[in-house]
């Protein structure tokens, strides 16, 4: 079946946000009083969504549904105050030529800031479609890819997913989607991959 569209990750693939992560996520642990070790939130700061992180981070907020709220609406305005943060990662070199060829979407774990980043990174309106986990359950769950896939009028069977982790070859896997992850070397996988689209 031909390939028509390309659905993107953000983190580890558009963009190089570990940094910016790292940081808003200690600062609203720290304005919001709650003591955890900079190990523990560099090790949960990819491929989870914030809310699973926080959860995570301070585990007490599973029976403070109000303050767990409270928490995501700041991390949010964190996230926008520190955008300069976020960087461009390789792979953004290739959606300007391949949105001449295909369509474009994008399903993220971000919630609120998705947009904010694709429009930092310059390359918001290449996307016809961006999904996130306020549509959808988080990745590892394929709901992400299927509405993607939905709302470009495609097949799973028709779209290619470009993830970087366990979660996202496992959402492209339970949609019937074809993964491609990134890995740790992005020239590579631009030579290998993105070249030949």
């Amino acid at each position: 079946m031909a390939i028509k569209a390309i659905i993107f990750d953000i983190d580890g693939v558009l963009a190089d946000s570990r940094r910016a992560v790292v940081h808003n996520t200690r600062e609203l642990m720290r304005e919001f009083g709650f003591v955890v070790p900079d190990e523990k939130i560099e090790k949960m700061s990819s491929a989870h969504s914030a809310e699973t992180v926080l959860l995570a981070l301070a585990p007490e907020l599973k029976g403070n549904g109000a303050l767990l709220r409270q928490m995501l609406a700041r991390l949010s305005q964190l996230t926008a105050e520190n955008l300069h943060l976020i960087s461009p990662l390789p792979v953004v070199e290739a959606v300007p030529s391949l949105s001449k060829r295909y369509l474009l979407a994008v399903a993220t774990n971000r919630r609120a800031s998705a947009n904010m980043v694709l429009e930092r990174l310059g390359i918001r309106h290449y996307f016809s479609a961006v999904i996130t986990s306020a549509d959808a359950p988080p990745k590892p769950d394929p709901t992400m890819l299927k509405i993607a896939c939905e709302r470009l009028r495609i097949t799973p069977g028709q779209a290619i997913f470009i993830g970087d982790n366990e979660e996202d070859r496992l959402a492209g896997s339970r949609a019937g989607v074809q993964t491609w992850l990134v890995g740790d070397d992005i020239k590579r996988f631009m030579d290998e991959k993105l070249r030949g689209l």
